[in-house]
């Protein structure tokens, strides 16, 4: 039987130290992460992580995708949630038409679509990723494309069908 796990980042505040005094204040984004993850459960992903502001660092996201890279195999599903503030930065290494990258601006800094795009690569093939972003420049910070298959509806991850 397929997997699935997920992880929901929710931040209402950044840390002001590491965004020279702004605070990033919004009003629902714990929120978000809450109900996508009780979405999740309820969907049957196990274990369903959940980071709100303090807890949303780089490293924390960046260990929970790693964590999930290890443990899921083909056929498996990652279903990961954003919710915060999206930015832009410069490219650093020319891939942008724009000569921007796009980010999560997650407690402790923003952390790059560059970033996140190494990190669906340490994932097996097979593995089925989603992810849903509701933030500034959303459409454009996961830099992957879906593959036609992963598209089609598939069976309930862990309900058996009754009639």
């Amino acid at each position: 039987m397929n997997r699935g796990r997920s992880i929901h980042i929710g931040l209402n505040y950044v840390d002001p130290n590491a965004y020279g005094g702004w605070d990033g204040a919004l009003n629902a984004c714990i929120n978000d992460a809450n109900d996508l993850r009780s979405l999740a459960q309820d969907m049957g992903y196990g274990p369903s992580v959940l980071l709100t502001d303090a807890q949303a660092t780089s490293h924390r996201v960046l260990q929970e995708l790693s964590s999930a890279a290890r443990d899921l195999t083909t056929g498996d599903i990652l279903f990961g949630t954003y919710s915060g503030h999206g930015g832009q930065v410069n490219d650093a290494n020319a891939d942008e038409q724009d000569f921007m990258d796009e980010t999560w601006v997650l407690w402790d800094r923003q952390i790059v679509d560059d970033e996140l795009f190494a990190m669906w690569g340490q994932f097996e093939p097979g593995v089925r990723i989603v992810v849903l972003s509701d933030s500034c420049h959303s459409g454009t910070v996961l830099k992957m494309a879906a593959a036609p298959e992963t598209l089609q509806a598939q069976p309930s991850l862990s309900r058996e069908r009754t009639e």
